[in-house]
C-alpha cells in the first residue's frame, strides 16, 4: 500500500509525522509522493481557525479524488472536528511500536520531540486541551535517538515540544541536565530548541546556554504583544519590561554579540486598540528581532478568551499584520547587516541556481557561489561579505 503524510503545525506535529512514517514503513507501506499515493494521512493543526480550515479543504480534496484519507493530530481531538470530515479513518492515540526516529525525512537537521503536552492554559490557546497535561520523554530515550540520527549523519538537532521549556517537570530532570548528556554524542555539532517561554529562561538556564559550545546562539521567545495590557488579557504571566530585561541580561553575557532572537506576536487579540499595537510595533524595533511569526487572532471555542468580548474587526487583524510585516522585514535586514564581516557556522542544506544555501546557527540565511565545491549537509565556514535585497547574506568560504 502508497502512502503519503500531509503534515499541517508546528515542529512537534512535523516530528510526530517522521514517528509515523517510520511505523507505517514498519507495517509494510510504502512512502511514495503525494501523486502516487494510494492512503493519505493528514497530520492536523488546531492552533488558528486558518489551520483547520486548510485542513479540512485539503482532506475534502483528497477524498473527492478516492484516495483513502486518515486523519490524526491535534485537530481530531475537537468533536466540532471530526464532525465535519465524516467518511475518513480517524486515527487518534496510535500506538506506536517504534519509539524513536532514524532520520528525519527531507531535512537536513531534524526535530526531536521531549515532551509532549502544555499546561499554561493562555486564554487564546486551545492546545492544552487537545495535548494534555505535561509529559516528558525519557532522557534515555532522547540520548538513544539523537545519537542514532547522529550515526545517520544529521550535525544539527532542533529540541521541540509542546511546551518545550518545562521539559522535565514530571520526572525531576531539565533541558540543562539533558544537553549536558548530549553533548557527549559523536557527530553532533549543533544544538537547538525551537522555542521556550520566557518564565522557563531562568538565569542559570541562561548562563549555560550562552556558554554552551554546542548549543546554537539563537533564541525563539513568544512575546505575543508588547502591550501589558493585552499581555494580562491573554493570559501570559508577564510584563513586556520582564521580557525586555531578559534579553538584556543575555546579550550582556553573550560578551561576542552572537545571539540573535525570533518571536510570535499576535495582532488583533480582544481589546487590542491602535495604542496596544503601537508597542507590538516598538517592541519588535526596540528588542531587534531576526524574524517574527505573525499571526491573527482566531476564536477558538473553548479557550477563555472565546467569550470575552472585544473583538478586533478582521480587517483590522489584516492591516495590522501587513504592517507590522513590514517593519519586521526592516528590523530583520538591519540585524543581518551586522553580521556583515563575520565569520559565520553555516550548515549546507541545498543548492540553488549557482549558490549553496544554508544556515548559520544563529539561524541566519547565508549562501556561497556553487564553485566553493561545498557539500550537502556539511558545516563550512563563511567570511560574510554582503547581504542580497532578499536578506540572505553572502560571502567566501575560509
Amino acid at each position: 500500500m502508497k502512502l503519503f503524510i500531509k503534515t499541517y503545525g508546528c515542529k512537534a506535529n512535523q516530528y510526530d509525522s517522521q514517528l509515523l512514517y517510520e511505523n507505517f514503513i514498519l507495517e509494510g507501506y510504502e512512502i511514495t509522493p503525494f501523486g502516487e499515493a494510494e492512503v493519505v494521512v493528514v497530520n492536523t493543526c488546531c492552533v488558528t481557525g486558518k489551520a483547520e480550515k486548510e485542513a479540512r479543504s485539503f482532506i475534502s480534496k483528497v477524498a473527492a479524488e478516492g484516495k483513502d484519507v486518515w486523519v490524526t493530530g491535534c485537530a481530531v481531538k475537537r468533536d466540532a472536528f471530526v464532525k465535519q470530515i465524516a467518511g475518513v479513518k480517524v486515527l487518534s492515540d496510535i500506538p506506536f511500536k517504534k519509539k524513536i526516529i532514524t532520520s528525519f525525512y527531507n531535512h537536513t537537521r531534524a526535530f526531536v520531540k521531549i515532551e509532549n503536552g502544555c499546561e499554561n492554559f493562555c486564554a487564546y490557546c486551545i492546545v492544552p486541551y487537545v495535548r494534555g497535561k505535561v509529559k516528558s520523554r525519557p532522557e534515555y530515550e532522547i540520548v538513544e535517538e539523537v545519537r542514532t540520527l547522529c550515526e545517520n549523519g544529521y550535525k544539527e538537532i532542533v529540541l521541540t515540544g509542546i511546551d518545550t521549556g518545562v521539559y522535565g517537570k514530571d520526572t525531576g530532570t531539565g533541558i540543562i541536565k539533558l544537553l549536558e548528556k548530549l553533548k557527549y554524542i559523536h557527530g553532533l555539532k549543533r544544538v537547538r530548541l525551537s522555542s521556550i517561554e520566557l518564565t522557563y529562561l531562568t538565569d542559570v538556564l541562561c548562563d549555560y546556554l550562552v556558554s554552551s559550545e554546542l548549543f546554537c546562539p539563537h533564541l525563539h521567545i513568544p512575546l505575543q504583544s508588547g502591550s501589558d495590557k493585552i499581555l494580562k488579557l491573554m493570559g501570559r504571566r508577564y510584563a513586556f519590561s520582564d521580557y525586555a530585561n531578559k534579553i538584556e541580561k543575555i546579550r550582556k553575557k553573550d560578551i561576542e554579540n552572537r545571539f540573535t532572537f525570533t518571536t510570535d506576536i499576535m495582532v488583533g487579540f480582544p481589546y487590542e486598540d491602535d495604542d496596544d499595537f503601537s508597542l507590538s510595533v516598538k517592541a519588535v524595533e526596540d528588542i531587534g528581532f531576526l524574524k517574527v511569526h505573525i499571526f491573527r487572532y482566531s476564536r477558538r471555542e473553548g479557550t477563555s478568551a472565546y467569550s470575552i468580548g472585544g473583538d478586533v474587526p478582521e480587517r483590522i487583524k489584516k492591516e495590522r499584520e501587513k504592517a507590522l510585516k513590514e517593519i519586521v522585514c526592516k528590523v530583520s535586514m538591519d540585524v543581518k547587516r551586522q553580521f556583515i564581516g563575520m565569520s559565520l557556522d553555516v550548515l549546507v542544506e541545498r543548492k540553488k541556481d549557482n549558490w549553496w544555501e544554508g544556515y548559520s546557527s544563529q539561524y541566519l540565511p547565508v549562501k556561497v557561489p556553487a564553485r566553493c565545491g561545498c557539500l550537502l549537509n556539511e558545516i563550512v565556514y563563511v567570511e560574510i561579505e554582503g547581504m542580497d535585497r532578499c536578506g540572505i547574506l553572502h560571502g567566501r568560504m575560509m
